[in-house]
């Protein structure tokens, strides 16, 4: 089903009001007393044609047997995304012990990104299940 961006803006708008640090255009549209039409038309288009592009990559994760992703944030996450920044994710659903991803974005605004965790990166920084599991954090919507 596809996402309503414009009810999501809407809600997003209302959380982000009592959030230190909304990313933008969220910071603007709060400052400046609500959303101009063709700022909120731009956050939903980029929004949805970055959901597109995000589905599409991650079919092609899963499609290769790929199981264990990270969720990568970019600098200057919202409070609402920085929770899940560097946390496991099974993608596949293989790993009973790591949730499966949050939906990306999470909030309109936010282009964070799901990227492979490999058993040899893993092993590089002497990480193993148990220590993703043990940091693992569920995405609550």
């Amino acid at each position: 089903m596809p996402r309503d961006w414009q009810r999501e803006i809407d809600d997003w708008t209302e959380r982000f009001r009592s959030t230190a640090r909304p990313p933008e255009p969220f910071a603007t549209a709060l400052a400046d007393g609500g959303w101009t039409e063709g700022a909120r038309e731009a956050l939903a288009q980029d929004a949805e044609q970055y959901a597109s592009a995000t589905a599409a990559l991650l079919a092609e994760i899963a499609g290769s047997g790929i199981d264990l992703v990270r969720f990568d944030c970019k600098q200057g996450s919202c409070d609402v995304c920085e929770k899940y920044c560097g946390k496991a994710y099974s993608l596949r659903g293989e790993t009973p012990e790591l949730p499966s991803p949050p939906p990306l974005p999470i909030c309109p605004a936010c282009r964070h990104t799901l990227n492979l965790l490999t058993p040899f990166y893993l092993q590089s920084l002497g990480l193993d299940i148990e220590d993703l599991a043990a940091e693992a954090q569920p995405f609550v919507d």
